[in-house]
């Protein structure tokens, strides 16, 4: 299973703390044996900074923003599952991952137990969700 990480970045470029968030996260996933899908770690800002670039010479406009959310969630659609971490809630850009994995059924786990508690599948219970 390939696991989408989600969570609060807030940055053109991630602080040591969020990339650190990023990757505790990433590590405990692949000692549980799956597969992972880092945005912090995925080149996609300088691509999204070509296509902004690319954008203003057709004449179009466009976000760094609008274009790293596609990006995002181009690679979300790849995944079979979105590991939430704890402070999702405070991202706008997690909240649209969220959002559009619920949309697609794809499995949601969550790094806090009361978000487990709460958002839960109808079949799986909350332990089946939650990854501390």
């Amino acid at each position: 299973m390939r696991v989408y990480i989600s969570g609060k970045i807030g940055e053109y470029t991630p602080s040591a703390e969020v990339l650190d968030k990023f990757a505790r996260a990433e590590k405990m996933l692949k000692a549980k044996g799956y597969a992972t899908f880092n945005p912090t770690t995925s080149g996609f800002g300088k691509m999204a900074d070509m296509l902004v670039e690319k954008a203003k010479a057709e004449g179009v406009e466009t976000t760094w923003y609008a274009e790293i959310m596609k990006l995002d969630i181009e690679a979300l659609s790849f995944c079979n599952a979105i590991y939430m971490l704890e402070d999702w809630e405070q991202s706008n850009g997690a909240k649209v991952e969220l959002s559009f994995a619920m949309a697609i059924s794809i499995r949601i786990l969550w790094q806090n137990l009361e978000d487990a508690q709460v958002y839960h599948n109808d079949n799986e219970t909350a332990e089946e969700v939650w990854l501390p």
